[in-house]
């Protein structure tokens, strides 16, 4: 199913920057350079920049790798659909400082999960000091508690694990901002389409059959999911800006509905 999105990024270069798929590359300087950084840059060459201490940056970041996909997309359950991937300061120290971290980048890339115990890098506690381990265990932690408690003997780790093998996200755009601007971009880029195919396709087709759950929690209409689409939870208004995946939301409740678990037991 996820195949040719897959075969899609196969033919992104993660050793050659900018960091763009090329098909990307070709809208992208054409038509996409006041939306991007471009320029080559590690840790300090980010710190030493006119971007770091700006907080009102919203360009993309073309130094750090894409994040198209997280999480076995073949395997997952549970996908959760959204924009763009965020930025921190630990994106640029831990691709250019870690190169075992870098290397599990671009493993989840090739969506290669030989050996790995966590397929949701984020909720890997091997990177536990990574913003998004921060951002996506903060954002689960209710629901994992819940599935730890009742399914896992109180074994918090174990229900990290097992989660993390169910789960997976698909960004609409894959490329790294502080805030997203760029909605002209949208429309043009190729790898806007392939994601959209995915979700619109083999994703719906698998919800309706009951082998997945799907979760749009931002740019619902960008995504554009068939109406009538079953196991489907789509956020709007102050819960897709929040996104939150606690017990008592939509999501959460689909989540632990997945364990047989009834958040209002």
């Amino acid at each position: 199913m996820p195949s040719e999105l897959i075969e899609f990024w196969q033919r992104f270069n993660p050793s050659s920057v900018p960091f763009a798929h090329p098909d990307d590359w070709l809208v992208l300087r054409k038509n996409g350079e006041q939306y991007i950084h471009r320029e080559r840059q590690g840790f300090d060459d980010f710190v030493s920049s006119q971007q770091f201490g700006d907080f009102a940056d919203t360009k993309l970041h073309l130094s750090l790798l894409p994040i198209p996909y997280r999480g076995n997309l073949r395997a997952a359950e549970i996908v959760i659909l959204l924009l763009n991937p965020g930025f921190s300061l630990t994106d640029y120290y831990a691709e250019t400082r870690m190169p075992a971290f870098r290397a599990r980048l671009e493993e989840m890339l090739a969506q290669n999960f030989e050996r790995i115990d966590f397929p949701f890098l984020w909720l890997d506690p091997e990177y536990c000091w990574h913003a998004g381990f921060v951002w996506w265990e903060r954002k689960l932690r209710d629901v994992v508690v819940l599935i730890a408690e009742l399914k896992f003997g109180g074994r918090y780790l174990d229900a990290l694990r097992d989660i993390s093998r169910r789960l997976a996200y698909v960004e609409l755009v894959p490329y790294h901002s502080r805030s997203f601007k760029a909605h002209r971009l949208i429309q043009q880029l190729p790898s806007v389409n392939a994601a959209r195919r995915f979700a619109q396709n083999g994703l719906t087709d698998a919800a309706n059959k009951g082998d997945k759950t799907i979760i749009v929690t931002r740019q619902e209409r960008e995504w554009a999911i068939p109406k009538g689409t079953r196991n489907l939870v789509v956020y709007k208004g102050g819960l897709a800006r929040g996104a939150s995946l606690g017990p008592n939301t939509p999501g959460g409740k689909e989540i632990l509905a997945r364990y047989g678990i009834d958040a209002n037991r």
